[in-house]
């Protein structure tokens, strides 16, 4: 038997919020059709009517589930150049710790909503957690190194651990990590293997300003703390741009491409980067950002530029919590000026689109199995979430 569910407005994830609407759904959970009533509510035998707003299932564009042990190990608002030493320092744990640590925060995604997730992957030792998970799992298998004599080793390295992934019957991309942590050689071996596939390609992007510092000039607190550790940055050659424009043309423009943070990020850059690649998704994760640097992307320049913009939560190493909902919270505090429907299509459709994962996800559209959102505790007058939304899972 068919269930129809309805609640105050239904968020479709396109954008669109319907008012007292229905969706009838089969057994197995697939939309079977999107009822729009009007104003009024009419009461009709065997709906269930909920106080809040119905939306999509979450995808959470961006996440590192392998560093799910680090939660309260890493000190707030150290800034990204300290952050990484501390990652680099704890990551390593036993892999008891580690798998039992991914276990609770795959199922801390789940009831909150999320049902697929960009994840960052550097080894194969999520595969069995993501093998025997609800939740759909992209994987980018993440590459780095700036010595352009470990270029192809650590290419094949990257290569062997995302055939393992596709062996294992999950969805996976070989990526680059961030502008400044490869060569050139490294980078032009990884865009010659993403331009073989049609998968979506992530990458840390502008997270700081000392990004761009250091492709101008060579400088800031980036290169004062990788020189520290005895990274050799004679093959680095500063461009005398941002970092956007220095790497943009390494990202094939046929493949989605997830800039992820986009902290530092400038009218410039946006235009710099869609000019030359048309799929580009600019991947958000506000708490983690408040976290590391204390400051946030500029949400109202991408919203007023209409760019294409998704949700991450990026780790419990950089985030207290795995919740697109709270970072939903986030933007809105930082940014009213943005629709709720907006930000919906934003933590659904787009993050589906992003990882190829439209024909499932991201919208109630007939014949997909997106997943149904209860959002409780609204400001149904302004349409907002409040500091007490919670989200329950229907379906």
């Amino acid at each position: 038997m068919n269930r129809k569910i309805s609640a105050h407005y239904i968020f479709t994830g396109t954008g669109k919020a319907i008012r007292n609407g229905i969706i009838e759904l089969d057994e197995e959970g697939r939309i079977v059709q999107l009822i729009e009533q009007g104003k009024e509510f009419r009461e009709q035998a065997g709906v269930e009517f909920y106080n809040g707003i119905i939306v999509p299932g979450f995808v959470n564009a961006h996440c590192h589930l392998e560093l799910s042990h680090l939660k309260n190990h890493i000190p707030q608002h150290t800034g990204l150049h300290q952050f990484v030493g501390y990652v680099s320092r704890f990551r390593n744990m036993d892999e008891t710790t580690i798998r039992k640590a991914m276990a609770k925060a795959d199922f801390e995604m789940q009831k909150n909503g999320i049902v697929a997730v960009g994840d960052i992957s550097n080894r194969e030792i999520s595969i069995e957690q993501k093998k025997k998970s609800k939740i759909e799992y992209h994987s980018f298998i993440e590459v780095f190194s700036l010595n352009p004599e470990l270029a192809e080793e650590k290419f094949f390295e990257g290569k062997k651990i995302t055939e393992k992934f596709r062996h294992a019957g999950l969805k996976a991309s070989i990526v680059p990590h961030a502008p400044y942590s490869l060569s050139k050689k490294l980078f032009a071996l990884l865009s010659k293997e993403m331009e073989k596939f049609y998968e979506p390609v992530s990458i840390h992007h502008q997270e700081c300003a000392s990004e761009n510092e250091l492709f101008k000039s060579k400088s800031g607190k980036l290169f004062d703390t990788f020189r520290s550790w005895g990274i050799d940055f004679t093959d680095f050659y500063p461009t005398g741009k941002n970092s956007t424009v220095s790497i943009i043309n390494y990202l094939p423009k046929k493949n989605n491409s997830l800039l992820v943070h986009n902290t530092s990020s400038k009218k410039e850059d946006i235009e710099a980067a869609t000019k030359l690649n048309k799929n580009i998704f600019w991947t958000f994760c506000p708490n983690a950002n408040l976290y590391i640097e204390n400051r946030l992307p500029d949400f109202l320049l991408f919203y007023r530029e209409k760019q294409t913009c998704c949700i991450g939560t990026d780790s419990l190493a950089s985030n207290t919590q795995l919740s697109v909902l709270e970072e939903l919270k986030t933007i809105q505090k930082h940014a009213p000026e943005i629709p709720l429907a907006e930000l919906i299509q934003w933590a659904t459709l787009n993050g589906a689109r992003a990882l190829n994962l439209e024909e499932k996800y991201g919208s109630f559209k007939p014949g997909k199995k997106p997943g149904v959102l209860l959002i409780d505790k609204m400001d149904y007058q302004t349409l907002r979430l409040t500091k007490d939304s919670n989200v329950k899972v229907l379906i």
